[in-house]
């Protein structure tokens, strides 16, 4: 072979070289870029959820509230956070394989409960759908109502409270213990139209008190019940001695960033006066898995989970 053929043939090698590394990188790029979009994309991993026993999961959305509550493949929401959390608490129940929810419960018109529940009308089928009625014109409760409205089949569900009228969850139970539908035109009371819920399950109960103040407190009798879902965050307006001394609990969860001095000291220290309470709170526990078989207290197990769905400066599509 001359020279100048030799030539040719290298030349003819080195540009068959240089197409096959420029193919292989972007090969290797698209890879790459699907295992990191892959990666990123999955934001929970599936907790395993034994739906043979009751779980309840207190989720960390931050300065706002969301609970999740499982049984024997039946769902229940109580509110969904802040609208920056709606995208965070629908991933997680996702990852759940959580397709249906059975009640979505907004306990009351206020942003950081209800403001992220037009996502999860949106990505799930809902049941039904309990709200206080409201006529707030916030642009939050604007795109719930939106959500409600384009959603075929949905609608808000009039329900009142009563101590006889028991809903059924799976193997569980739940009632309403307050309610208030009047639609007050004072935002601070809107606190106060909260939907208090109970649930039991064997001989384990448990409350859910929304943004309930004391004023609902001191207007009825309580049961004893063994988890307490604590009232606004730990506001000092709410969780009184009374209260406490009535039910007795031997959990309490807090939901709370620690924003606007929550929980309050007082809270804190009232519910320290209850023997034997332990008491779990999200901005430093996380989000809470409790399991029960609902014989007695000593069957409540609740896990730390290092799960972070507060969507506050977040990246999430909402």
């Amino acid at each position: 072979m001359n020279n100048k053929n030799q030539k040719i043939t290298l030349t003819i090698i080195s540009i068959i070289l240089i197409i096959l590394l420029a193919v292989f990188g972007i090969t290797t790029n698209e890879v790459s870029n699907n295992n990191r979009i892959n990666n990123t994309s999955k934001l929970y991993d599936n907790i395993g959820i034994d739906n043979s026993l009751l779980n309840i999961i207190y989720l960390n959305v931050g300065q706002a509230d969301s609970t999740l509550i499982t049984i024997n493949g039946k769902t229940m929401l109580i509110d969904a956070g802040s609208g920056s959390d709606g995208y965070y608490v629908s991933e997680f129940l996702k990852a759940q394989n959580i397709t249906k929810i059975d009640y979505l419960i907004g306990t009351h018109a206020d942003e950081d409960h209800v403001g992220g529940m037009y996502k999860i009308i949106e990505e799930f089928e809902i049941e039904t759908l309990h709200i206080p009625t409201s006529t707030n014109n916030k642009s939050f409760y604007k795109k719930l109502l939106n959500a409600i409205e384009n959603k075929n089949g949905l609608a808000v569900t009039p329900i009142e409270a009563s101590n006889t009228i028991y809903y059924e969850l799976g193997n569980a139970k739940w009632r309403i213990l307050h309610i208030d539908n009047s639609n007050p035109d004072n935002e601070n009371k809107i606190n106060d139209t909260s939907i208090v819920i109970e649930l039991t399950y064997g001989t384990t109960n448990y409350l859910f008190m929304g943004d309930a103040s004391t004023k609902i407190e001191q207007s009825k009798n309580w049961d004893r019940v063994n988890v307490l879902k604590v009232a606004h965050h730990g506001a000092d307006g709410s969780t009184s001695t009374n209260f406490l001394e009535q039910i007795k609990p031997n959990y309490t969860i807090i939901s709370t960033k620690g924003s606007y001095n929550h929980p309050d000291i007082n809270v804190l220290n009232r519910l320290k006066t209850v023997k034997d309470i332990k008491i779990y709170i999200t901005k430093d526990d996380g989000t809470l898995w409790l399991t029960s078989d609902g014989n007695g207290y000593e069957s409540i197990t609740i896990q730390k989970l290092n799960y972070n769905l507060d969507g506050a400066n977040r990246k999430g599509l909402y």
